[in-house]
Formats: C-alpha cells, sequence, structure tokens
C-alpha cells in the first residue's frame, strides 16, 4: 500500500533544510519510524498538542517535504527473487528519445527505482524480477526497441541484502 501526494509545485532546494525547525525533524523522524502512529502520540512525541502537530504533519506535506507514506514489503514475498541493478548507456541522448526512455521505464511496475546520474551510466535502475529469465526479457525488450535508443545496459545482481532502504537519515537538531 503506498499513498502519494500531490508533488510540491516547485523542487525543494537547499533552503528545505534551513526552514526545518526541531519539532519538524522530531515529527519526520517519528514518521520515519513509524508511519502508523497516531497523531496524538505523534504529538506526544515530539511535546505539541495533536491540533499543532497535524498542522505541522500537512505543512510539511504540502511543501513536499513529506512525499507519501508507504509500507515496506520483503521483495521475496511477493515474488521478486531477482533484484538487479542495471547501469543503462544512451546510444542516442537526444531530448526526445530520453524522454520516452524515461517514461517508459517509470511506467514498468518492475522498474522499482530510477536514476539519472553521470559518469560511465546515464541511469541506474533497481530492477525487480521473478526469475532470472524474466529479467532477460525484460532487458532484451528495452534493448531491442531502437526508440528507446540504449546502446548497452550493464547488470549487477544483488546476492545478498545486507541494509535496505528505509528513509533518509535526520540531521542533528543541532545544526
Amino acid at each position: 500500500m503506498s499513498i502519494t501526494m500531490k508533488p510540491p509545485s516547485k523542487l525543494l532546494g537547499r533552503s528545505a533544510k534551513t526552514s526545518l525547525d526541531r519539532i519538524d525533524l522530531l515529527i519526520l523522524e517519528a514518521l520515519r519510524r513509524n508511519g502508523r502512529i497516531t497523531y496524538q502520540a505523534l504529538s506526544e512525541k515530539v511535546g505539541l498538542s495533536p491540533r499543532p502537530c497535524l498542522e505541522r504533519v500537512k505543512r510539511l506535506e504540502q511543501k513536499g517535504v513529506i512525499r507519501g507514506y508507504t509500507v515496506l514489503v520483503e521483495p521475496a514475498a511477493l515474488g521478486h527473487d531477482i533484484i538487479a541493478l542495471a547501469g543503462i548507456s544512451m546510444r542516442d541522448p537526444s531530448t526526445a528519445t530520453r524522454q520516452r526512455l524515461e517514461r517508459a521505464f517509470m511506467a514498468h511496475p518492475c522498474v522499482v527505482e530510477l536514476q539519472v546520474v553521470n559518469g560511465e551510466y546515464d541511469y541506474i535502475a533497481r530492477i525487480v524480477a521473478p526469475t532470472l529469465s524474466a529479467y532477460e526479457a525484460l532487458t532484451d525488450a528495452f534493448l531491442a526497441d531502437t526508440g528507446f535508443g540504449i546502446g548497452r545496459i550493464h547488470t549487477t545482481f544483488v546476492l545478498k541484502t545486507l541494509k535496505s532502504f528505509d528513509g533518509y537519515p535526520m540531521p542533528d537538531s543541532e545544526d
């Protein structure tokens, strides 16, 4: 289950951190640890009454600091036995080709994360699949479609996850 909110009207810049006070950081940390916490419990944890606490959470949502709420699920429990990190190099880096590729990747349910990067690759994608053959079929389909302009996909398979992503670290409130 994932609840997504309307994206902020403009991207958050460096000033976003400076606009977060100690209470905001406490709220974010409490929600990061337990997104199902009640507003009553949250308000007690951060030292506010429930109404001002709720107003702060709503403000953080409206500013785009809180992008949404989700549940973290074990991939294998959903049949995703293959987790791959794919480095994608473009053969045709034109804007139209990149936009087409990005739309296709973002729409594909097996592509669970996509980053534009610099260096050897143009993109890094985290891709899940039930089997190696399913992963191969997916990447072969992307490579075969010349309209995507992919020159190469370099795959690194995850053998064992030692630490899963569970949210971004909170800065010290003393900073």
